[in-house]
């Protein structure tokens, strides 16, 4: 894609959100930047390549460039927060709700997020291509690009994939003013979600890589070989990588986080919502979350708002899986108790079971 953005749009970049940094290219040192409608933000269910199909104009700039524009931003002071999960838990639904009111802005999977969540495995490194100070230096010029406000919007709330949660010490560190919402799910409902769809999601395998990683840089390493483990094993062992970075951040961060199981959600949604809105800085009150919880977003499918499911389509979703993947939920939870005995860095994980 060739440059289409003017001199005078670039100028503009520093109060207009519309200039979305889109993508990275590490390797070549350029950014993708996109003059992206806000409602084609906030409809997006994932800033991927899917808002793509819309054709927006946009360009390449160069990284040094992006980040002289980015530095004209101001701080992200508290402007910004932050979902992190460990992935089909419920975090898109989360960010849909709390921007129901207008006052929270969510943008869903950033896709820079991914490429630093790659070149952070190898930071310190022999091969380590970005070294520490470009890599703060870039996650800086995102948090300021992310937290300019459309008019009304108090908070801009950066939900990022779950395979990304390795990140989350470093967004926190470089943004010291915001606070972050941290979504699980207990293993065995995890388990029959992840191994719901037919065919599986090539997610699990695709992330594997980096989790894997992550969690040996943690804990330890695993012994996982990827190629031995049954649907069920590699589902237990994304939740135990997932789990162990969100666990670590809650321990690090117990003023800045606020932890949330997705089936207590389920069970009081505007209770749990008006914790969250509050948490990350938005003024509601218990009318705003009822009026949140009782909207159509409740019962559509998150991440395809035109087809309709809530949690009684959930509900049916997981007792079939539970039918029948009841073997391979039952490998999973036994390959996940045999990891925690293994990793005694992990042991604080049981209670998360």
């Amino acid at each position: 894609m060739t440059s289409q953005l003017s001199s005078d749009r670039l100028t503009a970049f520093a109060s207009d959100p519309r200039l979305y940094p889109y993508s990275l290219d590490l390797a070549s040192r350029r950014v993708l930047l996109l003059d992206l409608p806000l409602e084609a933000m906030d409809e997006a269910s994932f800033l991927d390549e899917r808002v793509l199909q819309s054709r927006p104009s946009g360009g390449w700039t160069g990284e040094d460039g992006f980040l002289a524009l980015a530095m004209q931003a101001r701080e992200p002071g508290e402007a910004l927060g932050f979902i992190f999960h460990m992935g089909h838990c419920g975090s898109t639904l989360l960010a849909r709700l709390l921007g129901h009111r207008g006052d929270g802005f969510a943008l869903k999977e950033p896709l820079p997020l991914r490429e630093l969540a790659e070149a952070a495995l190898d930071l310190d490194t022999a091969w380590d291509g970005i070294g520490s100070e470009r890599f703060g230096a870039i996650v800086q010029a995102l948090l300021r690009s992310w937290a300019r406000r459309p008019d009304g919007v108090e908070r801009v709330i950066v939900k990022a994939t779950s395979l990304t949660s390795g990140l989350a010490p470093d967004l926190l560190s470089a943004a010291p003013q915001s606070r972050a919402l941290v979504l699980r799910l207990r293993l065995e409902p995890y388990l029959a979600t992840l191994l719901a769809p037919q065919p599986l999601s090539g997610d699990l395998t695709a992330g594997a890589r980096v989790r894997f990683r992550r969690l040996a840089s943690a804990a330890g390493d695993p012994g996982w070989r990827l190629h031995a483990l049954s649907p069920g094993e590699l589902a237990a062992a994304t939740w135990i990588a997932e789990a162990a970075s969100l666990a670590a951040l809650i321990g690090t961060e117990p003023d800045r986080t606020l932890a949330l199981d997705f089936e207590e959600f389920l069970a009081e949604p505007a209770a749990r919502l008006l914790d969250a809105a509050r948490h990350v800085g938005l003024g509601w009150d218990e009318a705003a979350a009822e009026a949140a919880v009782e909207s159509s977003i409740m019962h559509r499918y998150a991440k395809a708002p035109e087809h309709g499911f809530g949690p009684q389509e959930r509900a049916r979703v997981l007792a079939d899986s539970r039918a029948r993947n009841a073997e391979e939920i039952a490998k999973g939870q036994a390959f996940a108790g045999a990891a925690l005995d293994r990793l005694p860095r992990l042991s604080g994980l049981r209670d998360w079971l």
